[in-house]
């Protein structure tokens, strides 16, 4: 009786939190003498994974809208830095060209996105294209252009595109649908590029602790997530990790897969 009695005041009036914890650092010297482009990687997970490559010895280039967020974040970090639309293609075009001059790309992570705001029933033609634009056009060209320049050069590279469990889930949003068109993408370039020796990938975050999920600060002391079986998001830390080994040699067998990071959502259920 006492046991039920704990398990009640607990289950009903305690409050658990999951606050942050250590995730072991992956160091290593796995992308010395490499050049990477990353996109949006002035936050979230394109800054965790520009962050986890510079520490591999990669020389990383952010990219963004935003040109003094990147002058501030690259200095802080110790990157280069491009002001890039990618929803923009001709002024993208521009961009890269200007930048191809002086740089090369051994690996492309495209990790920019856009999670939008309206929900069905109510969605407009302009958020339908705000999305679609960045999460499926610009990231479908830039990588064809960064494909092409791989090919041309004979660089035998990685394209990591940032995908996401809700591609899983029935598309009733923009967000959904576009994330479900780069799954599709993923595998589209890994069957067309790998002849030339560029493997294609793709990883899949559930939940995770970025500014999309209004977890603004780093080191917010409450990490929970009930709706999710580890009862918890994950953080941008773990998500890094796995995209070092798919960008590296160690991955260089992984050919157009998507890796979901979950933490079992839409896997377990929890109510069992």
């Amino acid at each position: 009786m006492l046991k039920f009695i704990k398990n009640i005041i607990k289950k009903y009036f305690i409050k658990e939190r999951i606050v942050p914890f250590y995730v072991k650092e992956v160091s290593s010297n796995l992308l010395v003498g490499k050049s990477a482009l990353v996109t949006g990687g002035t936050s979230g997970i394109g800054l965790a994974i520009a962050k986890k490559m510079i520490e591999a010895g990669c020389c990383v280039t952010i990219t963004g809208r935003n040109e003094d967020k990147l002058k501030k974040i690259s200095s802080e970090i110790k990157s280069e830095y491009l002001v890039l639309d990618i929803s923009n293609l001709d002024d993208m075009y521009i961009h890269l060209d200007s930048f191809y001059k002086t740089n090369n790309i051994d690996i492309l992570v495209n990790s920019a996105g856009y999670h939008g705001l309206e929900k069905f029933r109510c969605v407009t033609e302009k958020e339908w294209h705000k999305v679609m634009d960045v999460n499926v056009k610009g990231l479908y060209f830039l990588s064809q252009y960064v494909a092409n320049k791989m090919i041309k050069d004979k660089i035998k590279g990685h394209i990591l595109n940032l995908s996401s469990a809700s591609s899983l889930k029935p598309s009733w949003t923009p967000y959904e649908i576009s994330k479900r068109a780069v799954s599709g993408i993923t595998l589209g370039l890994a069957q067309e590029l790998i002849p030339y020796g560029i493997v294609v990938n793709a990883i899949a975050p559930g939940p995770t602790a970025t500014p999309m999920l209004n977890f603004n600060d780093v080191n917010s002391p409450d990490l929970t997530w009930k709706a999710n079986p580890s009862g918890r998001v994950a953080t941008v830390e773990e998500i890094a990790n796995l995209a070092l080994f798919m960008v590296s040699s160690l991955g260089d067998y992984i050919v157009g897969d998507t890796f979901y990071m979950t933490g079992g959502s839409g896997t377990i259920d929890i109510n069992k």
